[in-house]
Order: structure tokens, then C-alpha cells, then sequence
């Protein structure tokens, strides 16, 4: 894992530090400003225990990256620029290309680790991830098939898509027909 991820301490803050505020919008205006995800430990929501408004560019962490709470180890992509909470950890990839697909590709990798992460202290987190090895796919000439990754998690996305949408389509096709069934005089 070292040789793809740079694994960095977040700069940490309380909750304290910020003005909470509700989810963004995806047009920020004078009334409502831009929010940023508030990352802490919890294995809930992404690990977004809130949004909150800009505080400084100090404390901001880049996004488009991993990050984990040291608490319940587990890993998620944050695709935005974040703030975070205490006891949390970011990994920035060392290699180009890296969006959400590729990064849900490793989040099923890394994820496989959490029992073992939990069981070390979080002064060995880094040297422990580093060490970790993942499999991944390959082109013949043996680098990374970051394409294959990115393509397989858009296919997989693809198909969870249209299973939803039959769904839909049978539940609304049920109602038609209840609606579109005449009632009877009783």
C-alpha cells in the first residue's frame, strides 16, 4: 500500500471549531455558501458526521482521496476537499488518474484489513498499511490496470443501476394497475 498511497495525519479540529450547517446544495449562493464534510471516526454515512462551513485553508484536506477513522478503521472516498475530526488519517494516491471508481475498487481491498488494523495502535497504523499488500489487476507488460479497475466498478455500478430501475418499474406497474382497475359498487 505504500507504493500507491501516501498516508498523511489530517490536521484535527472539534466539533467545536465549526459552524454546522445543512447538506450542500449543488449551487452554493450568498444564503447558503459552500459546505464541506465534516470526517470523523464514525463508520456511518461515509464518515460525514456533518457539514460545515469553510473555516481555512490549514485545516482543509484535499479531496479526491481515501480516508479512515482510527476508531472503526474503515476506509471511504471523499471527493471533496474535507475537514476532519480527531484520530483520523487520509491517503492521497501516488499515481495519476485516481477518481471514484478506481477508489471503490480499493475500498473493497482495504476494507478487507479492518480487523487487522484494529488491532494495532494508532501510532503503527502507517507502518501496518504500508506493509499491507492488496491484489490487483494487471496489464501483460505487469503494470496496474487502473482502466480494468475503474471499468469493472462502472459496469458494476451499471448493473445495480438497472436492477433498481426494473424494480421501480414493476412496483409502479403494480400501482397502474390497481389505479386503472375500475371499483366495484358495494
Amino acid at each position: 500500500m505504500g507504493d500507491l498511497f501516501k498516508i498523511q495525519a489530517n490536521p484535527q479540529l472539534n466539533k467545536d471549531s465549526f459552524n454546522f450547517v445543512e447538506p450542500p446544495t449543488f449551487t452554493p449562493s450568498e444564503d447558503r455558501p459552500m459546505a464541506y464534510p465534516y470526517f470523523t471516526r464514525t463508520c456511518m454515512n461515509n464518515g460525514v458526521a456533518g457539514w460545515v462551513e469553510y473555516l481555512d485553508e490549514e485545516h482543509k484536506i484535499k479531496g479526491n482521496c481515501l480516508a479512515v477513522g482510527m476508531i472503526g478503521m474503515q476506509f471511504f472516498y471523499m471527493e471533496q476537499d474535507f475537514y476532519a475530526g480527531q484520530f483520523t488519517k487520509s491517503l492521497h494516491p501516488k499515481f495519476e488518474g485516481f477518481n471514484r471508481y478506481i477508489a471503490l475498487f480499493m475500498l473493497t481491498c482495504l476494507n478487507k484489513f479492518q480487523r487487522i488494523l484494529q488491532g494495532v495502535l494508532v501510532r503503527d497504523f502507517a507502518k501496518t498499511l504500508n506493509n499491507l499488500k492488496i491484489m490487483l489487476p494487471t496489464h501483460k507488460d505487469g503494470t496496474i490496470a487502473y482502466d480494468l479497475m475503474e471499468n469493472f466498478i462502472k459496469v458494476l455500478e451499471k448493473q445495480h443501476i438497472e436492477r433498481v430501475k426494473a424494480l421501480w418499474d414493476q412496483k409502479l406497474n403494480a400501482y397502474d394497475k390497481v389505479l386503472s382497475t375500475p371499483l366495484k359498487p358495494v
